[in-house]
């Protein structure tokens, strides 16, 4: 391919992850804006509950989209549901833009922006597998981790996009103003992003691996169930991987809430933390990936596990000073990312390399999406219940036992991939 061609074919890979976590993100930014207008409760604790509970709700959309949409990638191709992802997501930012008010519609308006997260959530649950498996089989042998690698990059990215534009709408906009119509535009932002990404993915060609499988009757995609089946240790090794997205949630997302809790952090400290934090992410991804293509994936995998098990306890217990000062934050938020990275620069080539073509988007998605669901969208939750019922040695312990469990699999189970073919 040209440098033109593999240029589109990185971005329509990586752009449907970038809308994904746009849409995630100003949801949860602006939740606290809208849940008295879309939720109305007796207070307005209870409606910011709602509001999130409904934003829950996308997580349990995730498993229904991965077993719906993942075979269909195996059985009609990656490009075709890469459209069909990116589509779903947009509309369902689309309907919370324009969902009228609890006071015009009355309890339709609850149910319009619950149905909305739902199929964010289903989309959600293919789009990850899918591009992940478009992108390495695009990708040449030599470089596979850091070609697939912006789509990982997409999510820091896209994390600092919505901050800028979630910030830009409170600070452009009157209280009221916001209230009343401002926080829908951020949300028709994110329906017009997911027009772009499908424009930019019907130019996309079908990925080479995929195309082989295409037209050999022997190799097409068996029954779900047949094909899970077949292939236990590689579904058992994903989902092992998956666990450490317990880590991303617990310090790309709640460490700033933690430090506030248990260090008196300035909120506004902890926002500047998290846009360096992301930053730090984007650019160390590819770096580790590139690194994993050299010297492969399991060292990568072996020193962020341990680099958690050693260090989660310390750093956490570093941060329960009164009156913690910014410079500290920021050492335990990079120390941290710096594992988070190592993980993440891999996992998804890991799961490509896993499985061959025929079962791949299903064999990745399923396991990564229960695992989701169970672990890494429950990661800040559990860390909040946690921290109430012990400090952050609980937490530590938590995140202290994923290690272990994940130590043990990545020495003694999961096997080099680094050198596989994915044809």
């Amino acid at each position: 391919m040209d440098r033109t061609t593999d240029r589109r074919t990185v971005i329509g890979g990586s752009i449907g992850h970038f809308v994904e976590w746009f849409d995630w993100t100003i949801y949860g930014y602006l939740a606290a804006v809208f849940a008295s207008q879309m939720f109305p409760a007796a207070n307005a604790a209870a409606s910011l509950i709602a509001s999130f509970a409904v934003f829950a709700i996308g997580f349990v959309g995730r498993p229904l989209g991965a077993f719906v949409l993942s075979p269909l990638a195996d059985k009609y191709g990656r490009r075709a549901l890469l459209s069909a992802t990116i589509l779903a997501t947009g509309f369902g930012s689309l309907l919370i833009a324009l969902c009228p008010t609890y006071a015009a519609i009355g309890i339709a308006a609850p149910i319009a922006i619950a149905s909305a997260r739902f199929l964010q959530g289903f989309a959600a649950g293919g789009e990850y597998q899918i591009a992940v498996t478009f992108l390495n089989e695009h990708a040449s042998r030599e470089h596979r981790a850091l070609s697939a690698s912006p789509q990982t990059v997409a999510t820091g990215i896209s994390v600092l996009f919505a901050t800028g534009v979630a910030s830009l709408a409170t600070g452009l906009l009157s209280p009221g103003a916001l209230s009343d119509w401002g926080w829908r535009l951020p949300f028709a932002l994110g329906a017009l992003l997911s027009l772009v990404g499908l424009y930019v993915r019907s130019g996309i060609s079908e990925s080479p691996a995929f195309e082989i499988v295409e037209h050999d009757p022997d190799q097409r995609a068996t029954s779900l169930l047949a094909s899970i089946t077949a292939f236990p240790r590689e579904i058992f090794v994903v989902f092992v991987l998956e666990l450490s997205g317990v880590m991303f949630y617990l310090w790309m997302i709640y460490l700033p809430t933690y430090a506030a809790l248990v260090g008196g952090l300035d909120r506004t400290a902890g926002f500047v933390g998290s846009i360096v934090s992301n930053a730090y992410f984007c650019l160390t991804v590819p770096v580790f990936a590139a690194l994993s293509d050299r010297i492969g994936r399991r060292p990568l995998l072996i020193a962020a596990a341990t680099g958690f098990l050693l260090l989660v306890y310390p750093l956490l217990h570093w941060l329960a000073v009164p009156g913690i000062d910014f410079s500290r934050y920021l050492i335990v938020a990079l120390v941290g990312t710096t594992f988070v990275a190592m993980q993440n620069a891999v996992l998804g080539t890991v799961c490509a390399e896993l499985f061959p073509t025929r079962i791949r988007t299903s064999g990745i998605g399923i396991p990564y999406a229960i695992c989701a669901a169970l672990f890494g969208g429950t990661a800040p939750m559990v860390a909040t219940w946690l921290q109430v019922r012990g400090g952050g040695m609980l937490i530590a312990a938590y995140v202290i036992l994923i290690c272990l469990i994940t130590l043990a699999v990545h020495i003694w189970v999961t096997p080099e991939t680094s050198k596989r073919s994915l044809d």
